[in-house]
């Protein structure tokens, strides 16, 4: 088991992960109406909300060093522009400990889809364990931990074995989605292209986006340069991917351990390595609660 981060030989040239960045977003004054509440406040500009793919009316959490406060997002005044500030409610300024002058970061949530292999070999055994129901149980876990860590970032999960299938679009239904999770059955090829494909597809064009993709297999649809192309193409669209592969690379038919540290490379995910099947669910709770807080601004 390990975890491998972007590889620093892979041409980072024009994809998003030359430009993650925690931007300083400066507090302003909020509106004079907010001194009259108590609610926790966060005014953001039009093109914020774009960014972080945010509404009136939402909650983000507003960082400040190691304090979290979870906000409702208005809007804020035209004559910020396009400015990196926010304005805060003096509420939200006390819980953060925060000065107007100071710097914070918004985190959205997080739309992330849950891609998972479902072909003929994940109906096999691996330390006495069915691949496929240990991998339901990850899932379960990874659903679980995002309801208690928020409840507001949307979860979606897809299969892919002989064809590519949406078994949920991303929802907060998260009781919804434990059960659909149950469903997944193994059997046939490994259509990874068309997972990928489709992933890339029902994700918003906002916001923070996440593909968690989970194989045992290499895929047998396309070649390997073909779900490279796919990859770089879904970096254009500022999707992140981690990649898990399951089992040992260096056995018979295993997955392509390099494809999936290359996936990750181009997309500014991480790769994991799970040789005890036992410990599956460790690292999807993991992949959960190390959400990446950063978010991605255009390129200056």
């Amino acid at each position: 088991m390990g975890i491998f981060r972007k590889d620093n030989n892979e041409d980072q040239s024009g994809l998003p992960t030359t430009i993650f960045q925690n931007p300083s977003l400066r507090i302003l004054e909020g509106f004079k109406k907010d001194s009259d509440t108590d609610e926790v406040i966060v005014r953001l500009t039009k093109q914020l909300r774009e960014q972080l793919g945010v509404r009136k009316g939402d909650t983000v959490t507003l960082r400040k060093g190691e304090m979290f406060v979870k906000a409702r997002v208005e809007v804020s005044s035209a004559a910020d522009g396009t400015k990196n500030v926010v304005r805060l409610s003096p509420r939200s300024r006390d819980l953060l400990g925060a000065q107007i002058g100071d710097d914070i970061e918004v985190i959205p949530p997080e739309t992330c889809i849950l891609l998972i292999d479902t072909s003929g070999s994940m109906a096999d055994f691996i330390s006495g364990t069915v691949k496929l129901e240990a991998t339901k149980n990850a899932v379960v876990e990874f659903i679980r931990s995002k309801f208690l860590m928020s409840q507001e970032d949307r979860i979606g999960i897809i299969s892919f074995g002989e064809f590519a299938t949406v078994v949920e679009r991303p929802t907060v239904g998260y009781e919804h989605l434990e059960r659909k999770a149950g469903t997944l059955s193994a059997n046939g090829s490994t259509a990874m292209y068309e997972g990928l494909s489709m992933s890339m597809d029902v994700l918003p064009p906002n916001g923070v986006k996440r593909i968690v993709m989970l194989t045992d297999g290499v895929p047998t649809t396309t070649g390997r340069l073909s779900i490279i192309s796919l990859a770089k193409r879904a970096a254009s669209k500022k999707i992140v991917i981690d990649t898990v592969g399951v089992g040992s690379p260096f056995d018979f038919m295993c997955y392509d351990e390099q494809l999936l540290i290359r996936i990750a490379a181009i997309t500014g995910g991480t790769f994991r390595r799970v040789l005890d099947i036992q410990e599956l669910t460790g690292q999807f709770v993991a992949l959960a609660q190390e959400k990446n807080y950063t978010y991605l601004l255009p390129e200056k």
